[in-house]
Parts: C-alpha cells; sequence; structure tokens
C-alpha cells in the first residue's frame, strides 16, 4: 500500500510570527503571495479513449504554482499530467488565464507551464530558486491552495530529515526528498517552500501514516529539471541501469580473479538500453567510477554516506563516464555515455494509444490502465507488468497488449472471457507493439484473424465477414468517426 498522498488540491490564509521572520517585511511578503498562483486541471472524458467511455462527468485536479524567470509556472507534473483544459489564476485576481504545458517529467514529478497573455505576468517578481536544500532544523514557509478554495495559506514548516524515497506519482523514481513537519493538506502540490525569500523545495506529497509530515522536492532536483530543459525537451535523469550485489567475499573475488584487498561492487543485472548495457555485463567486479572508488557497499570511498547513484543521478543525458572494473581476471577502463533508459518509460506511460476492429479495443498495457480499472485488472497481469523488465520479457515483445474493451455487438458478445488478457499471437505473430499488431491485423482480415491469449486454450476466430458487420454496426452505434487506431507519439 502507498504510504504517501500525492496532493492535488489547501486552507485560509494564515499569518503568524514565523511567518513574516521568513521575509523582510510586508513589500517582500507581497511578492511571494503575487507570485504563487492556483492551477486548475480540467479532464474531459474523450469517447476515444477507452478508460473514459460513457463517463460523461468533468473531473479536475486543482494544484499550486509559482512563477519563475521567463515569465515560467512551475508546477507538479501530477496536477497537470492528464489536464485536456488548463487554466491558472494569481493571487488576489479574479480572472483565469489559458495555460499550456510545455515540459513535463515524470520521473521527478515536475511540469513547466506556459501562458500566452502577458497581462498575467504584470507587475510579478518572479522567485528564485536556492541551489542547495535546506539544512536540518531550519525553518520554510509552505505556501499553497486548498481543495478547490481559491484562498491562498500560509503554513510553517520544520525540516527534520533530507533521504531518498520513492516518488509516488511514478512508483519506481527514488529522489532525494525533504521531510518537512508541518500540516499540509491536498492542493499544496506544486506550491513553493520559502527560507529567506527564495524557493527552497517544491511541495508535493504527503505521508498518510505520519501525522503533520510532508515531503518536498529538492532544489537540486528542479535545478536539474530547469537545466535539463534548455536544450528544448527533457531527457529525464540518468538511471544506474543495473543491480549489484554488495558485501562480496574474497573467495568470490579470487574465483573472478579480482585483488584481494580491493572494494567494489559485483553486478548482478545490467537493464537493457540502459547507460551502461553496452559496457557492463553479469559478475563485472565494479570498483571505480571517474575518480570515485566504491566500497563493497557500493558507497563511495572518498564521501561518506553518498553511493554511486549519488554520483550517477546528477548527470546529465550524454555526458560521459569512466568506469573501471575486472572481468574474467582482467581490469577493464571503459567510457560509456548517460543515456535515457527507455525500458523504465514502459512504467512511467500514460498515454492511450489503441487499435479498435471488429468492436474489440486492444491497448499497451501502461500506468494509465492500472490507474482507471485497478479493480478490473487481474492479479496475474499486474505482476507481469511490474516485472516485464525484471523477468526479459521485453526480449519477446516491447509491451504487453490487451484486450480492455468490447463495444457490445451480438456476434463478439461471446468473447467476454478475453477482457484484460495478454495477447500472444496474432495469426502466429506476436507483435512487438500495437502499430505492428494494426499491420497484422489488416493484412490477416481480408481472411480469418486468429488471437490467441495467455491464460485462455480456445483462440479467439474472427472471419472477414463478421469482421466487417461488426466494424460498421459498432461505428454507427458509437457515432466512431476517427480511424480505428488512437496511437501516441
Amino acid at each position: 500500500m502507498n504510504k504517501f498522498w500525492i496532493l492535488r488540491a489547501g486552507l485560509v490564509l494564515l499569518f503568524s510570527f514565523p511567518v513574516f521572520s521568513q521575509t523582510n517585511g510586508n513589500s517582500d511578503l507581497k511578492t511571494l503571495l503575487n507570485g504563487v498562483v492556483i492551477v486548475r486541471s480540467d479532464i474531459y472524458p474523450d469517447a476515444s479513449d477507452p478508460l473514459e467511455f460513457g463517463d460523461q462527468d468533468l473531473s479536475r485536479d486543482v494544484g499550486s504554482g509559482f512563477i519563475i524567470a521567463g515569465n515560467r509556472i512551475l508546477t507538479n507534473a501530477h496536477v497537470i499530467s492528464e489536464s485536456k483544459y488548463l487554466k491558472v489564476k494569481r493571487f488576489n485576481s479574479s480572472k483565469y488565464y489559458n495555460a499550456k504545458v510545455e515540459f513535463i517529467g515524470f520521473d521527478c514529478d515536475l511540469a513547466l507551464i506556459s501562458v500566452e497573455d502577458e497581462e498575467f505576468f504584470s507587475g510579478v517578481e518572479p522567485l528564485e530558486i536556492t541551489e542547495e536544500s535546506p539544512s536540518l532544523g531550519s525553518n520554510l514557509l509552505m505556501l499553497g491552495y486548498p481543495e478547490g478554495a481559491e484562498n491562498l495559506t500560509l503554513e510553517n514548516g520544520l525540516v527534520n530529515r533530507v533521504e531518498r524515497l520513492r516518488y509516488s506519482f511514478t512508483g519506481l523514481d527514488y529522489r532525494k526528498v525533504i521531510r518537512v513537519g508541518a500540516n499540509i493538506l491536498p492542493g499544496y502540490s506544486g506550491g513553493p517552500a520559502i527560507q529567506n525569500g527564495k524557493v527552497a523545495g517544491i511541495i508535493f506529497e504527503v505521508s498518510q501514516i505520519q501525522g503533520n509530515t510532508a515531503y518536498l522536492i529538492p532544489p537540486e532536483v528542479v535545478q536539474h529539471f530547469l537545466k535539463d530543459i534548455q536544450d528544448g525537451q527533457y531527457d529525464g535523469f540518468p538511471f544506474v541501469g543495473f543491480t549489484f550485489q554488495n558485501g562480496n567475499s574474497e573467495s568470490v573475488k579470487k574465483y573472478l580473479g579480482v585483488p584481494q584487498n580491493l572494494q567494489g561492487v559485483l553486478v548482478n543485472k545490467v537493464y537493457p538500453n540502459s547507460s551502461f548495457s553496452d559496457v557492463l555485463q553479469t559478475d563485472d567486479f565494479l570498483y571505480k567510477v571517474d575518480e570515485a572508488y566504491l566500497n563493497n557497499e557500493g558507497g563511495l570511498l572518498e564521501f561518506t554516506g553518498r553511493t554511486i547513484v549519488d554520483l550517477i543521478e546528477p548527470g546529465f543525458v550524454g555526458q560521459k563516464l569512466t568506469l573501471y572494473f575486472y572481468r574474467n581476471g582482467k581490469n577493464f577502463k571503459i567510457q560509456a555515455e548517460l543515456k535515457k533508459t527507455d525500458s523504465l518509460e514502459l512504467y512511467r506511460d500514460r498515454q492511450i494509444r489503441s487499435f479498435l476492429g471488429a468492436g474489440l479495443l486492444f491497448q499497451p498495457v501502461n500506468r494509465a490502465l492500472f490507474g482507471k480499472e485497478s479493480q478490473r485488472v487481474e492479479t496475474a497481469l499486474r505482476y507481469h507488468y511490474s516485472y516485464f523488465i525484471q523477468d526479459d520479457l521485453f526480449k519477446f515483445t516491447e509491451r504487453d497488449l490487451i484486450l480492455t474493451t468490447i463495444f457490445p455487438d451480438p456476434l463478439n458478445s461471446k468473447y467476454l472471457n478475453y477482457r484484460f488478457k495478454i495477447l500472444e499471437s496474432i495469426n502466429g505473430k506476436t507483435p512487438a507493439n500495437i502499430s505492428e499488431f494494426k499491420d497484422y491485423w489488416k493484412k490477416y482480415s481480408n481472411g480469418t484473424l486468429v488471437l490467441k491469449f495467455r491464460g485462455v486454450g480456445l483462440p479467439l476466430v474472427l472471419d472477414a465477414k463478421t469482421v466487417r458487420t461488426i466494424d460498421l454496426r459498432v461505428r454507427k452505434r458509437f457515432d466512431i468517426k476517427s480511424d480505428e487506431s488512437k496511437e501516441g507519439k
């Protein structure tokens, strides 16, 4: 069970002595208030989206954000990730302005949005972001908006720990966080934590098990995000890309031909298409990265408390590192380039891509599916999805395809037991992705389609006449005018 709530919605304006101690007076406080905005992200149902089909209610996320240099607004990715219509409003203003997403970082839960109307930024001084995390025991001023309310809230916070935790938005990315003692409620997401007049963190989670405990994205992560997008695209944080075994015995080192007194880690598994997949192999003994020597636990000998992750993660895609390791008794020194780990995008992906044929709608498995249909997706599929990379299932297909929706027709109603099953093959072919599946469907649909699903003994068989009949009736009944596929970029 997730121990953290992503903050999606805040309070009334509160003032106390510690609040004013964070500023140099009323003018500085006014600057802070003017720089914090409310972000409304309206999510309209999309009939071409099988996960929202038939739901005609408008859903809405509400969060916070703040204005930075260059007439830009920073907020959390989870506030705007599914937005169809985005708008923002400044403190003490009655007017909302249309906004659009410029960059989004799922792996760090950050997003940059813009407002075309320059009037929005009139008279506003952008907030400045510090370079380093605040010190333990120091005070912060937290700003944000309530659940759907439009009154800005100020709350005092106390930094009580700096640690690494899993960011709950993706559920897989471990990053540095700042734990703060503060009475923070949903709605603060994207709001700034101020220290000495500058942003020292961005509010993004609250603990479900610890009262008055919130978490901030540290300024180091925010600065990394802002530097990353300077070239016009977001590449993301580099991933170590391998697992390792620590505390290796001298007998293991002897067997591998590693010097007895040399410290380091034994590589267990290298992720496909990761930064070091072309360099490292299983059973390599890694002992040095650039000028930093490793200890037997994966930490750095030169810097107490830092690990190999702390060394690699602050880097940028395209940056080069030199690895020193032993393999089969031989010493190697090889340069590797940090790159985006495409295989991990499987677990971050939320785009809707689908193919509709004979009233059967197929989708690649992604996080959007588990978020919307969590009660209907069986445990076996969840497990398969979670271990797609670890169990080397990527060798067979880029992404599992499943039958998510059956648009009802008398000729396909008998296929309900195939729903939410993993597609194994179409006419004996295993499609690598939804695009290839579409090609196979068109190739074989003039004759007989044979669809095999994992865990189902009998295949689903359709002849050409049945496919054409169902297609015509479903498209007319459900007013489907678009192409049968909806593919993301």
